[in-house]
């Protein structure tokens, strides 16, 4: 399953945004750039957090956005995982309950609970909450929820920046063989270069709010 962007945006600062590419099923597809060059902008789009003022956003499957024909869907029904950079986590919220919120209750999840708890290491914290966890830990929590809610598309925004290299690997390799396995586009936000050099599909510059062929 693909997705498909082709879509602009302007802040009221004045700085604009065109997009225009399409993100493999089952590949990661990076984005790199010098902050401030929209590369966040692109995945609140994605997510719905963002209204375009043109163009088109959809999977194979769904249209997520078009101006044309008016659909702009709200971003709870674009079923992506998210993960950007500030802590999302609800505080109130053990561990395995905060895994566990917007997971569907179906046996048929592609990512299941034991096992995302196995591979991110995080089987001692279920019955901790965010505020006692190090930011290593909030990161891997919150990358787990994003899988747990069994998505059509998965946006990260360095999701691994926090977490403790000798684990970096082994989760990064675990996200992408679940998509690809599941034919998920996933788009990553990285300056890690370790991990770039794992990614499989393409690498798309972002300079100045637009790709860079």
């Amino acid at each position: 399953m693909n997705l498909q962007v082709e879509t602009q945006f302007g802040y009221a600062s004045g700085f604009n945004v065109d997009f225009s590419f399409v993100a493999t099923g089952g590949e990661v597809t990076s984005l790199v750039g010098p902050s401030g060059s929209g590369k966040s902008t692109l995945l609140a789009l994605v997510a719905g957090l963002l209204d375009p003022s043109s163009g088109n956003i959809s999977t194979s499957e769904e249209t997520f956005f078009c101006a044309a024909s008016g659909i702009n869907l709200k971003p709870w029904r674009r079923n992506t995982g998210m993960l950007f950079q500030q802590d999302t986590l609800f505080p109130h919220l053990s561990v395995r309950k905060n895994l566990l919120f917007g997971s569907p209750n179906s046996s048929a999840m592609h990512w299941q609970f034991d096992n995302v708890v196995e591979a991110f290491a995080i089987g001692d914290l279920l019955n901790r909450k965010p505020p006692n966890l190090s930011g290593g830990q909030r990161d891997r929590v919150a990358l787990g929820r994003a899988l747990l809610s069994q998505p059509q598309v998965l946006l990260l925004d360095e999701p691994l920046a926090s977490v403790e290299e000798s684990l970096r690997d082994s989760i990064f390799d675990f996200v992408s063989a679940g998509i690809e396995q599941q034919d998920i586009p996933m788009l990553l936000v990285s300056h890690d270069q370790g991990l770039l050099s794992r990614s499989s599909g393409q690498t798309l510059e972002i300079r100045d709010g637009s790709v860079r062929r």
